[in-house]
């Protein structure tokens, strides 16, 4: 074979014929049989491992109708066979662990058993068959093991592609957003390596037997060299996206993720060499990854533009804000991807991930803000951070992609009762909740009350979204649960609520808006340093902490909000059971958690407990869990 890129005549689809011109009649029968077959081996093992994946896809779009146009109505709570069932669903949902050594979560009890089903799927695929090796090198240089594994290897790269954009046609069918689809995403990258390995070790294990090693790799300098070069790029995709490798320097994960990315399947064509159908998994991947790359780009461009300005400043608590002027609508929970391109050339090519922390405008003609609270801590972020203090309230041009993610709305307007919970830097993505709640309340039932229940941003099949809509149904309560471990953060928070009172013409905080500030680590010596609390007694059965009102000192003018700040970590379990406790068997709890990895696993798992309750015959209502990660990229 010559040593060109792609041996001539270049087609589409590789040839099939075959005679059992040199075989025995038993030899032949043996090579021809189903599993034996290399000619027919896109069809046993790569189209099985694309069914796998599309049942698995057909079972969350399932799921999502059902959820979405049948069981989500408030009006229709169904009988108690349904209400166990969909508690079943949610315990598998929200169920994880935790590993306190590595300070690290793993995805929920049902995430799990789908991927233990995964692997069983591929093991049984590629290890059952027999045989590995060919006996002679009369059946041809292509170990079995081999083949099939490079087959069902090919057939997980447009599910890679597919989980890997931030608009994506899964989230369109199924609901998740991009950022949980993460998970699967390196899931089947590590099933996509091992498989390579899978594919080629038994090359070198079975020429090396034979003793023309060094023939083969003279003669097939395509598929030997290409194939080196593939995975050493795709062990560097594999390795490098691990979580420390992204803290050391985000940007340069991302920009060298990029860029082997590309060369990865520039060179893994080139190595398929059309055998096959094997070009059609390229089409494939380009068919569901392009139009979700190109989507965000073309709509920042004619969307939002290039004229965007962003006002960075730092608030006393040294959070950085950024505060963006923008013409449409977001609801609470959601974020955006901002480039700043006037801080380098590396950060005007690298897209940054940042909540938003307020909801757009109510009043007609006032245009709506989008405002970020972010914690430096380094890379970006401290320089963000450096800048701001240098140059207070300098505004700085930013391009917008988004909004991404957020709470499900309908789902939100249908719970009875909301439990919002947030920890350090998550304290900000609350507000959001605040301020619908506030608006709510605020508002006359005929006249906008909040945000309606929106097309996702990230679908592609639609640009228009409703900007608000009166939505009479609404949660009943809402009661904030919030941790820090600085007495500025729990002075900014509580400025931050007055504010937001303020702009709705409230006097004091709502009877039914319940908020409790926890003091943690240092914060409580410095509070015991100052005499600034007012201690009153524990209105919670079971609160191991120390209520306290604050009372300390305000600017003039400044409206008085009622709080409860406690001494200690919030008992998260505790308080979830005494919440679910509380709501009647037709009504139901959402439960909204923004923090630390140890404060995300006992929220999920409390509520997974509450959900396991009402399956073994608890009365009480059913408990939705939404988790807004600190780092899912």
């Amino acid at each position: 074979m010559a040593a060109s890129w792609l041996t001539s005549p270049v087609q589409l689809t590789g040839s099939r014929e075959f005679t059992c011109d040199g075989f025995t009649t038993e030899q032949c029968e043996y090579y021809m049989h189903r599993w034996h077959f290399w000619y027919i081996a896109d069809y046993v093992y790569a189209l099985p491992t694309i069914a796998f994946f599309m049942c698995s896809l057909g079972i969350f779009i399932i799921g999502n109708f059902i959820s979405s146009q049948i069981l989500g109505y408030r009006r229709f709570r169904g009988p108690r066979l349904w209400q166990k069932l969909i508690a079943v669903i949610r315990y598998l949902s929200y169920r994880g662990f935790h590993v306190k050594a590595l300070r690290w979560n793993s995805a929920p009890l049902g995430v799990l058993l789908l991927g233990a089903v995964g692997t069983v799927y591929f093991f049984c695929m590629d290890l059952i068959p027999q045989p590995y090796y060919w006996p002679s090198l009369d059946f041809g240089g292509s170990p079995p093991l081999a083949t099939r594994s490079g087959w069902m290897a090919l057939a997980c790269m447009p599910f890679i592609f597919a989980t890997a954009t931030k608009t994506s046609w899964i989230t369109l069918l199924t609901g998740v957003s991009h950022e949980k689809l993460q998970v699967f995403h390196r899931w089947i990258s590590y099933a996509f390596f091992i498989l390579a390995l899978l594919h080629t070790f038994p090359f070198i294990v079975y020429h090396v037997r034979f003793h023309d090693m060094m023939m083969q790799v003279e003669m097939s300098l395509l598929f030997y060299w290409t194939g080196i070069v593939a995975i050493i790029f795709q062990a560097w995709l594999t390795f490098a996206s691990h979580s420390v490798i992204r803290k050391l320097g985000y940007e340069f994960f991302k920009a060298t993720h990029f860029f082997a990315a590309a060369m990865f399947v520039l060179i893994f064509f080139w190595h398929c060499d059309y055998t096959l159908t094997s070009w059609h998994y390229f089409i494939a991947t380009a068919a569901v990854y392009v139009p979700c790359f190109i989507f965000p780009l073309l709509r920042t461009c004619f969307e939002y533009g290039f004229r965007q300005k962003a006002q960075i400043s730092v608030e006393e608590n040294g959070f950085t804000r950024i505060t963006i002027p923008v013409n449409f609508s977001w609801r609470p929970g959601q974020h955006c991807f901002l480039r700043f391109t006037s801080f380098g050339l590396l950060q005007a090519l690298s897209a940054h991930p940042f909540t938003i922390c307020s909801l757009p405008s109510r009043q007609p003609g006032v245009k709506s803000e989008l405002v970020f609270y972010i914690r430096h801590q380094g890379g970006f972020t401290a320089q963000i951070y450096e800048f701001a203090m240098k140059n207070p309230n300098a505004t700085v041009p930013v391009l917008i992609d988004g909004p991404y993610g957020g709470i499900n709305m309908q789902t939100y307007y249908q719970s009875d009762h909301t439990l919002v919970i947030a920890g350090g830097s998550g304290v900000g993505w609350t507000l959001p909740f605040i301020e619908q709640f506030i608006a709510c309340r605020s508002t006359p039932a005929d006249e906008e009350c909040g945000l309606a229940e929106e097309a996702d941003s990230e679908k592609i099949a639609s640009d228009d979204e409703p900007r608000h809509a009166c939505k009479p149904s609404v949660p009943s309560s809402l009661r904030l649960i919030v941790a820090t471990r600085d007495i500025s953060s729990r002075t900014w928070y509580v400025q931050a609520v007055n504010k937001l009172l303020a702009e709705h013409s409230m006097t004091t905080s709502l009877p039914n808006m319940h908020i409790q500030v926890h003091l943690t680590g240092e914060a409580i010596g410095d509070k015991n340093s100052t005499n600034q609390v007012q201690e009153y007694p524990a209105v919670l059965e079971g609160q191991s902490s120390l209520p306290l009102k604050i009372s300390g000192e305000r600017n003039q003018g400044e409206i008085s909000t009622l709080a409860e700040e406690c001494e200690g970590r919030p008992q998260l379990p505790v308080i979830i059971q005494e919440a679910a406790r509380t709501v009647g068997a037709r009504e139901s709890l959402g439960v909204y958690v923004c923090g630390p990895t140890t404060m995300q696993n006992d929220v999920r798992n409390a509520v997974a407990d509450v959900n396991l309750n009402i399956f073994k015959g608890s009365k009480s209502g059913g408990a939705y869990l939404h988790c807004e990660h600190f780092s899912w990229a």
